[in-house]
């Protein structure tokens, strides 16, 4: 990445680098800086650089998200270089949502401008008892020394011949004037240093047992819960997107939404996850779970609400929000159970009734005549019960087949990276195991190497992205999905 130059009000300079996030204060403005009512360090009068360390509040609940913030004073420095992020250090604390890039400001504090930069986040207590916070900043100060107390040179006689006797030589040398700022100015110095800070110690309360929810995920705050489909129509064996938005203030990491389970009515895929992104120096206000459900029968089906448990940390008790049950019109007709189950369980059809030989036992035993056209029409029920599950079955996946393909080339269209990979994975699945005599699980990355070894990759590439997606938390943004759709048609095409 090539180098970023920011302008950040009248502080300085914010050089950003592809590998290490640097910081650089120029010297503050001649412009009237902010005065703050905010209590600075009592060092910050004597010291060069300070640092503060604040949090919101000092008792909370395990789980509970405190705010949490950081200062840095620079007085009297002509630059700052701010050499790493902010490390905040506690057992049994986890830092979250810290800003990557510190507010700027010039404060005036005992009437003179101090540079401050500032951090936010928040911190999240896990174990209870009471617990100590310290942070550490690594910086490069440049500075100018205090300068002594010389006495001024005694200004020469200028009636004398050598005006410049007295200085030694011509007053506009270089060595003359360098070594009179030297004197008069101070030495600049550029020093390293690590700022500490310490906070009181979190006082965390363990959340109590009674009353606690089957959907608890060890979620604590104040959250609110929507749910809505993508279409209020669908097909038969047509995947629909479920939206599970969960919102509100609290610890969004430890929020979980299982989603909608698999019945009569849906296939449900696991949910995948996203968190919206917050504006800097924000936290993150929304959790967005996304869960692909492919009805299997026709009808006004309805969507059963979701559930998310959580602690509330203000009356200290245990909450369940619920989404409404959302209504969903699917056309078309499929059988819900497996076809051929059904058709060799179901009674054949009476045979009709044939007029029987007379057999006449008298000396001579004569056998029973077998008439070809009896038979046939005894297995004739059967047989057609056997063709017509095995013309469904053919039919279903087809339709099946047919629907996830134009479902994962929109999305590929759309650059919608959840749909696409959820209606790749269901695509695969269905038509290797199809093809393989397998079940649908048994499809994984490594039967689909063995078995077609480097012509299988785009399709073992969409399911290592779909798991990722589902269960890795894995982020991707607008990508290329086009070619990724036609390489994975391709291989599916070409097997035999």
């Amino acid at each position: 990445m090539s180098l970023k130059r920011i302008l950040v009000g009248a502080l300085g300079v914010l050089a950003l680098t592809g590998a290490v996030q640097t910081t650089a204060f120029a010297a503050p403005s001649t412009s009237a800086p902010a005065t703050s009512p905010r209590v600075a360090p009592a060092n910050v009068r004597s010291a060069h650089a300070s640092l503060q360390l604040d949090i919101g509040h000092a008792k909370a609940w395990v789980g509970q998200a405190l705010p949490v913030t950081l200062r840095a004073y620079f007085r009297g420095a002509e630059g700052v270089t701010i050499e790493g992020a902010p490390q905040l250090t506690s057992p049994g604390i986890f830092t979250s949502e810290l800003a990557r890039e510190p507010r700027q400001a010039t404060e005036m504090i005992g009437g003179e401008p101090v540079l401050v930069a500032t951090w936010t986040g928040t911190v999240t207590p896990s174990s209870p008892g009471p617990l100590p916070v310290a942070a550490e900043l690594p910086v490069r100060v440049r500075y100018r020394e205090a300068a002594p107390q010389v006495a001024m040179p005694a200004m020469p006689d200028l009636s004398q011949d050598d005006p410049f006797a007295a200085f030694g030589g011509n007053p506009f040398d270089s060595s003359f004037f360098r070594h009179f700022m030297e004197q008069s100015s101070g030495r600049v110095r550029d020093e390293s240093v690590a700022l500490r800070a310490s906070a009181q110690a979190i006082e965390a309360l363990a959340l109590p047992v009674a009353g606690q929810p089957a959907t608890f995920t060890g979620a604590v705050g104040r959250f609110d819960l929507r749910a809505s489909v993508s279409s209020a129509h669908a097909h038969v064996s047509e995947p629909v997107t479920l939206t599970i938005a969960v919102g509100g203030e609290g610890d969004f990491d430890r929020v979980d939404v299982s989603g909608v389970a698999t019945s009569s009515d849906w296939k449900a895929y696991p949910p995948s996850v996203t968190t919206e992104a917050a504006p800097p120096g924000k936290r993150p206000r929304r959790k967005v779970f996304q869960q692909v459900l492919v009805p299997l029968r026709g009808g006004d089906l309805t969507v059963p609400s979701v559930s998310l448990g959580a602690f509330d940390p203000v009356s200290g008790r245990y909450v369940t929000r619920e989404t409404s049950p959302l209504a969903l019109s699917v056309e078309g007709t499929v059988v819900s159970a497996d076809v051929a189950q059904v058709s060799a369980s179901a009674p054949s059809a009476p045979a009709p009734a044939i007029d029987e030989p007379v057999l006449d036992w008298g000396p001579l035993v004569i056998p029973a005549v077998v008439r070809p056209r009896a038979v046939a029409l005894r297995i004739a029920p059967a047989l057609l019960l056997v063709l017509a599950a095995a013309l469904f079955a053919g039919l279903r996946r087809r339709r099946t087949e047919r629907a996830l393909r134009r479902t994962m080339r929109r999305a590929a269209t759309r650059k919608a990276v959840v749909p696409f990979y959820r209606a790749a994975h269901a695509l695969i699945e269905a038509r290797l195991s199809t093809q393989w005599k397998l079940p649908s699980d048994a499809v994984s990355v490594d039967v689909i190497r063995q078995r077609l070894g480097r012509e299988g990759d785009p399709l073992a590439e969409a399911l290592v992205a779909d798991e990722a997606l589902r269960f890795g938390r894995a982020s991707l943004e607008n990508p290329d999905l086009v070619p990724l759709c036609s390489s994975i048609e391709r291989a599916l095409g070409g097997m035999s």
